[in-house]
């Protein structure tokens, strides 16, 4: 019994000394591969401040983490931060690391994200990074051959900040705080996708005029996916914009000649009060005075 005993704390120990050395044997590796890849297709400054590589917080998959990840523009947009992240996981299946046919990505995890997304009265913008094709080399006609392999279920976004800069048609959007959970099999031709989102704060705005400002938005939503044909069909969906919550039905396609799509929305019976919360800080003054009584219901639809 002894032996035995003796036999698997040496096993168990062998193990635990694999989790942890493991990952060092591989690091210098990926972080080369990552980067290679990234300035292979983008027209950009990407780097990141470090790479960590992890074989026990996402057991069995393998994490594999960039810290202080960013991306900057060229030229006219050198000066502008395009996305900048305080970290990016990567949960990846740890079989896939012993071999050369690509990494098998499971789950991904951003951390305190930022975008900055501008366009300018000449209308050039700044997420224009991938390369030209003529200057990436040709991509393999197998995809397992490929570097990374997206068998992607689950997405998880925290502290997501997004500021929307169109200067060409003046119009300007700003996410504030944005946390998002999504899971299902992306890499499946069809899926069941599991949504969830809130964020603290959007703003909006068109030719100076505000529309909302610093609205709560929130949804949950069950998504059927048929991810082959790009059809996204909603099921049991609640959305709720400051007081205001509503139920969407319907699906949207993307199709060779933009979107078509088939969306209802509508409301329980709300308060006066309710419809109000969307009137901007800006206006409420005009509304000091008013009294609001009654209900109403809200119903939208778009088709085409």
């Amino acid at each position: 019994m002894k032996k035995i005993l003796k036999i698997a704390g040496t096993i168990l120990l062998v193990i635990v000394l694999l989790l942890v050395t493991l990952p060092y044997l591989f690091k210098d590796k990926i972080e080369a591969l990552v980067k290679e890849e990234g300035n292979k297709m983008l027209n950009a400054e990407f780097d990141f401040g470090g790479l960590d590589i992890s074989l026990i917080s996402n057991f069995p998959l393998a994490s594999v983490t960039l810290e202080d990840f960013y991306l900057k523009g060229v030229g006219q947009f050198s000066n502008d931060t395009l996305v900048a992240a305080g970290e990016v996981t990567a949960a990846v299946n740890i079989m896939s690391l012993f071999g050369d046919e690509g990494f098998d990505i499971k789950k991904v995890l951003l951390d305190r994200v930022s975008v900055n997304a501008i366009v300018l009265p000449d209308s050039s913008v700044n997420w224009d990074v991938m390369k030209p094709t003529d200057e990436v080399e040709e991509a393999p006609t197998d995809t397992a051959s490929s570097p990374f392999r997206i068998k992607l279920q689950q997405l998880t976004v925290s502290d997501f900040n997004l500021v929307y800069d169109d200067r060409l048609s003046n119009m300007y959007a700003k996410v504030e705080n944005m946390d998002v959970s999504c899971s299902g099999d992306f890499g499946s031709a069809r899926t069941m996708l599991a949504l969830e989102t809130e964020l603290e704060a959007l703003t909006f705005s068109m030719d100076g005029v505000p529309f909302l400002n610093r609205a709560h938005v929130a949804a949950n939503m069950n998504i059927d996916a048929d991810l082959e044909n790009n059809k996204f069909t909603l099921n049991e969906n609640s959305v709720q914009l400051n007081a205001i919550k509503a139920a969407i039905d319907g699906w949207v396609a993307l199709t060779d000649e933009g979107v078509d799509m088939d969306i209802k929305l509508g409301s329980n019976e709300i308060g006066f009060k309710e419809i109000l919360s969307l009137i901007p800080a800006i206006y409420s003054k005009d509304f000091e005075g008013l009294k609001t009584d009654g209900r109403a219901t809200l119903a939208a639809w778009a088709k085409g």
